[in-house]
């Protein structure tokens, strides 16, 4: 018989009980093990912030993990959009966002992850030198940009992180 070839003989049981827990029966599951208690979620809301009428938070720190809502660049204190177009929103979300970093003890050092919304492609290259200057030493985090057709409130741009505190 090829060595290739299916033996239609028996296997012995110890073969037997190892091929079952291989496959997870017997209700084991091969490589899982006991969990601790999850972290605890926390609610960032920095002083000075404005609740929204939306029905969201400005971000939620599990663990050392920080998830940040999306941001239009209002400003906090009267939740109005900053006028001026792509600049003057791009840099009020940027300080809204180092507020809220630094309400769960973080910096732009700690941020992982970066999702942009731009209305307009056309916006690209400004929204890319812009974003540069915020991170001078080069250590960016990973980004997407998608190109949308609208943004609440008339935005140029909305823009949601994730960081990790490094400490």
């Amino acid at each position: 018989m090829s060595p290739f070839t299916p033996s239609t003989r028996p296997i012995g049981p110890l073969l037997a009980v190892t091929a079952a827990l291989l496959v997870g029966g017997a209700g084991y599951a091969v490589g899982q093990q006991a969990r601790g208690p999850a972290p605890a979620r926390r609610v960032i809301q920095p002083a000075g912030y404005k609740p929204t009428p939306s029905p969201l938070v400005p971000a939620i720190l599990v663990g050392d993990t920080l998830y940040m809502s999306g941001n239009t660049g209002g400003d906090p204190a009267s939740g109005q959009l900053v006028p001026g177009g792509l600049e003057p929103e791009m840099r009020q979300i940027m300080t809204n966002v180092q507020t809220v970093l630094a309400a769960a003890d973080m910096s732009l050092g700690d941020v992982v992850a970066v999702t942009t919304y731009l209305a307009d492609m056309a916006d690209f290259a400004k929204y890319n030198e812009i974003y540069r200057s915020y991170f001078p030493d080069g250590a960016f985090p990973t980004r997407s940009t998608v190109a949308v057709r609208e943004l609440a409130r008339g935005a140029r741009l909305e823009i949601t992180m994730t960081a990790v505190r490094s400490k």
